[in-house]
């Protein structure tokens, strides 16, 4: 199976972060179509669905992404990947 792991600089503090994924990620339609399963420990993200499982780490003007993707999952790393990396990105400016 495929891993994606990185690190996202950002402009925002774990607070403003945790809301922003809060509010305008984790609620989106499609977002809770491909989650199975999430939850908060901290400033750690758990999450498991369709395309993989994982945590995304939330540190002061970082993200920290650290997923194990399904065989499904591993077809669409590159997208899957992308996708992530443009959202937080776009989040934390």
């Amino acid at each position: 199976m495929a891993t994606i792991h990185q690190t996202i600089e950002t402009n925002k503090t774990v607070a403003e972060m945790r809301h922003s994924l809060d509010e305008k990620v984790l609620q989106r339609p499609e977002v809770k179509f491909m989650l199975d399963e999430h939850h908060w420990d901290g400033n750690v993200l758990h999450a498991k669905g369709k395309m993989g499982t994982g945590t995304i780490t939330l540190e002061d003007k970082k993200v920290i992404l650290d997923i194990q993707l399904t065989l499904f999952g591993s077809a669409a790393k590159g997208a899957i990947e992308q996708t992530i990396t443009d959202q937080i990105k776009k989040l934390g400016r």
